[in-house]
């Protein structure tokens, strides 16, 4: 699987297709499938998914193979195959005879219906499958192993959800957790859901708090539950912070994530908003961010004076060959002009200061110029020594379902 991954985020999509096509197991080979398939939508790609479909053993590996192609259909807008696959797999796991084991596969299916972005289907799946294992606690001594599983996946899901319901999944893993006697997991996630109500309440100002303790991995979870309209500025405003702070791997992270919603999403900063940011990061010495961000704003006259600093910022670094090529493209000709000129006479020695050469000034300034995400290692572990002491055996019996069609899905 981290073969497959390599090969995607270098772009090598047939190395990924071949990697992926070497794994035996048809379950893990489907996983690997799907992620080569949502960099690289090919029929070709689905092909192979079904072959592996196809080589799939019991009932338990054939309901999560379906709802993994189902979520893979997704992917191609393909709608209506895609509800097809996940109802059939729902129809195969509620054949199970085995409580513990349906329950099980029903939350491998519930998650690969929240990656598909059926947020409140897949609650509902959760729920079920939660009601089944805590039925069967007194007939499977392994019960609460599969609680245990079947929590951290609810809590997995529930971080990665960009809105309000993500309380919902939050709130169903705490009670879980709290039932098997989980406390300090349990008040952590009650402690995660007081945070997200505060944010949701009070939006950015939630957020700079964090960043202010010190909790940036926090505050970049935070994140997702800001406004859609002010969403994106505000990740701006973050990455500048992490530049600022010198955690630039932190700071590019959250500047793509803000840039994608920018490029596809509904809501938008404005271009005063977008030439803002940028004039901040070019005080600090980057140059590349603000040149992105100079080819995402519409207004021709914003985006030229911008493109007209970020030239002349890259003489005053010495690279004359990049400043003419970037002034070159500027599309407003009179700022062209008297950026070239400022090139050919050097007038732009002497602006250390990141001043504007081009006349456009500071736009509507977004970030101050001042300025680790809480981590829970051990907590299950450590706190299923005092639940299995009430009584509940955690060791896998012959019918151990590993809810693979879901962990490793992401």
């Amino acid at each position: 699987m981290e073969a497959v991954e390599l090969y995607v985020s270098k772009g090598d999509y047939r190395g990924a297709l071949k990697s992926a096509l070497e794994i035996t197991d048809p379950i893990k080979r489907l996983i690997a499938l799907t992620e080569v398939l949502t960099a690289f939508p090919r029929d070709e790609v689905l092909s192979h998914m079904l072959d592996a479909l196809e080589s799939t053993g019991g009932a338990p590996e054939r309901a999560l193979a379906y709802s993994i192609l189902g979520r893979a259909l997704y992917t191609l807008d393909r709608d209506r195959d895609a509800e097809t696959y996940l109802e059939n797999a729902i129809v195969i796991a509620r054949s199970i005879d085995s409580p513990r084991v349906r329950g099980e596969v029903l939350a491998g299916i519930a998650r690969n219906l929240v990656l598909s972005d059926r947020y409140r289907d897949g609650l509902e799946l959760f729920r079920g499958a939660v009601e089944l294992l805590q039925a069967s606690r007194g007939l499977s001594s392994a019960a609460t192993s599969s609680l245990i599983k079947v929590a951290r996946l609810i809590e997995k899901s529930a971080d990665e959800i960009p809105n309000e319901m993500a309380l919902e999944f939050y709130g169903l893993a705490r009670d879980v957790y709290a039932s098997i006697f989980f406390k300090l997991q349990a008040r952590y996630i009650e402690d995660k859901m007081r945070l997200i109500r505060n944010v949701l309440k009070r939006g950015k100002a939630a957020v700079e708090e964090l960043l202010e303790m010190g909790e940036v991995e926090l505050a970049i979870s935070m994140m997702r539950f800001l406004p859609l309209e002010g969403r994106a500025i505000a990740m701006f405003e973050l990455a500048y912070w992490l530049f600022l702070h010198e955690q630039p791997r932190l700071g590019r992270r959250v500047f793509d994530d803000a840039l994608e919603i920018v490029l596809v999403g509904k809501f938008r900063p404005t271009d005063r908003e977008l030439g803002g940011i940028a004039r901040r990061f070019l005080r600090i010495g980057f140059l590349e961010e603000p040149l992105v961000l100079a080819g995402v704003i519409r207004d021709d006259r914003i985006a030229s004076e911008l493109l007209g600093e970020v030239a002349l910022a890259y003489a005053r670094w010495g690279d004359r060959t990049r400043a003419r090529s970037i002034a070159e493209g500027i599309r407003d000709e009179s700022v062209k002009n008297r950026v070239l000129e400022a090139l050919e006479g050097e007038s732009y020695v002497g602006h250390e200061q990141g001043l504007p050469l081009t006349g456009g000034g500071e736009i509507g300034g977004a970030v101050p110029e001042d300025g680790g995400g809480r981590e829970v290692q051990g907590e299950v572990e450590q706190e299923g020594s005092d639940s299995t002491g009430e009584g509940d055996d955690s060791r896998d019996t012959g019918d151990e379902v590993q809810l693979r069609g879901a962990e490793g899905a992401d």
